[in-house]
C-alpha cells in the first residue's frame, strides 16, 4: 500500500478544489447521497487450469459527498467523495467467501445542469480515482482509474434521482501470485440532496 502518494492525489484536489470555488462568482452548492452499487468484478486467478476466469456480480452501497461547483452557463464541476461496495456474490477458486472490494473513489465530472423552475436535469461524466481499503483475504488491490457517466434529476426542494456508470480502466490485482488480473465496474443508483 503506497500511502504518500495517495496522500497526495488528496492534497491535490483540496487544491484544485480551492483554486476553483475562488474563481468563480457563483456559490457552490454542497450535497450528500446514498444508493446502491450494482457491480461486476472479473477475476483471472493464477492457475493453469482452463477457464480459470471468474466473474462476480453483486450488490453494495454507495454513499458519499459531492460539491457542484458553476462553471459558465448551465455546466458545472461536480468533484466528489464516495464509499462504494464492491460486493459479489458467489466463491472464488481460493477462498470460500466471495470477494468484496471497498474503495474510496474520487470522481470528478462535468455536467451538463439545465435551469428550469421545476428542477434540473443533470448528464455528463468524467474521471475516477479510485482508492481501496484494506485487501480482502488475499487479493491486495492497487489504485483504480476508470470513466464515470451520470444522468439525473434534481428537483426544486434539493432532492434528487441519479444513475450512474463506472468502468474501471486498469488492472487493479497487487498480488500476482493469487489474480493475475482484477477488474471491477459497477452501475449506481442513488438519491441525494443539495444543501
Amino acid at each position: 500500500m503506497n500511502c504518500p502518494k495517495k496522500y497526495y492525489v488528496i492534497i491535490f484536489l483540496l487544491i484544485a478544489l480551492f483554486i476553483t470555488n475562488s474563481s468563480f462568482a457563483q456559490k457552490p452548492t454542497f450535497g450528500l447521497k446514498l444508493g446502491v452499487a450494482v457491480s461486476h468484478s472479473t477475476i483471472d486467478e493464477n492457475t493453469t487450469e482452463p477457464n480459470s476466469g471468474s466473474s462476480f456480480n453483486g450488490v453494495g452501497i454507495l454513499g458519499g459527498v459531492y460539491l457542484d461547483i458553476p462553471l459558465v452557463n448551465e455546466v458545472v464541476l461536480r468533484p466528489g467523495a464516495e464509499i462504494v461496495s464492491k460486493g459479489s456474490s458467489g466463491n472464488s477458486r481460493y477462498y470460500y467467501y466471495p470477494p468484496r472490494f471497498t474503495y474510496l473513489d474520487i470522481p470528478l465530472n462535468i455536467l451538463y445542469k439545465s435551469n428550469s423552475s421545476h428542477g434540473h436535469l443533470i448528464a455528463g461524466g468524467g474521471p475516477v480515482l479510485g482508492i481501496p481499503f484494506q485487501p480482502y483475504y488475499g487479493y491486495t488491490l492497487k489504485t483504480d482509474v476508470g470513466l464515470n457517466g451520470i444522468i439525473g434529476y434534481e428537483f426544486s426542494i434539493g432532492f434528487s434521482f441519479n444513475v450512474n456508470y463506472c468502468y474501471g480502466l486498469n488492472n487493479v490485482s497487487k498480488n500476482k501470485d493469487i489474480a493475475t488480473k482484477i477488474s471491477t465496474r459497477y452501475l449506481g443508483i442513488s438519491v441525494g440532496y443539495n444543501f
